[in-house]
């Protein structure tokens, strides 16, 4: 099925999906655990081998995106196109895989429509199961307030020079984040070894 979301101009998209930066809401934890049992109970639990709240919305005081981002892991064994045309039963749509990331990561999208946002509105990183970096910015962020706060006025900052974002496609308000994350993430990995590593 097509997406309409991938016909629309840069133009179109700035004006109808622009970033906006929100205080966190607690609402955000209980919106996550609903979609988290709709995607186990439309891809089978046995296609997920992890799943979890990350991003910005997963830190409970940090200003972001209304956004919830999911991470959902599957195995090697992971039937990829049922498991997509499920999530999109549920009303997720696939914008497209990173080609530059090995291995595999597909992006998809809820609570996006060609007149704005929906009340809740989630990405989804669909990948193998991996020792991935955002599990482990998450709970560096959680541990350390200080380092939360300061991002959360980082963001704020970059919004006054990229105000012609779209949420989708973020330019340059994504671009200007990375040298905060790069620093950051490093220090997550260290403090929290190998948590996330796979026991295979």
């Amino acid at each position: 099925m097509k997406n309409p979301l991938l016909e629309m101009s840069k133009e179109d998209a700035r004006r109808i999906l622009p970033v906006i930066l929100k205080e966190h809401s607690p609402k955000y934890k209980e919106w996550y655990e609903v979609e988290k049992q709709n995607i186990l109970n439309a891809v089978n639990e046995d296609n997920a081998a992890r799943i979890n709240h990350i991003g910005s919305s997963a830190v409970e005081g940090l200003i972001g995106k209304p956004v919830i981002d999911i991470s959902l892991e599957v195995d090697g064994s992971c039937d990829i196109p049922l498991l997509i045309e499920n999530l999109n039963r549920i009303g997720w749509k696939y914008m497209h895989q990173e080609e530059s990331t090995k291995p595999m990561r597909i992006f998809l999208v809820k609570g996006y429509s060609l007149d704005g946002y929906e009340e809740r509105v989630f990405h989804m990183h669909v990948r193998y199961l991996g020792n991935w970096p955002d599990l482990y910015l998450r709970d560096y962020l959680i541990a350390h307030p200080d380092a939360a706060d300061e991002y959360g006025k980082l963001k704020q900052n970059i919004m006054e020079s990229f105000n012609h974002c779209t949420s989708i496609l973020e330019g340059g308000y994504g671009q200007a984040k990375n040298d905060f994350l790069e620093k950051h993430t490093s220090a997550a990995i260290q403090g929290f070894k190998g948590k996330y590593k796979p026991r295979y």
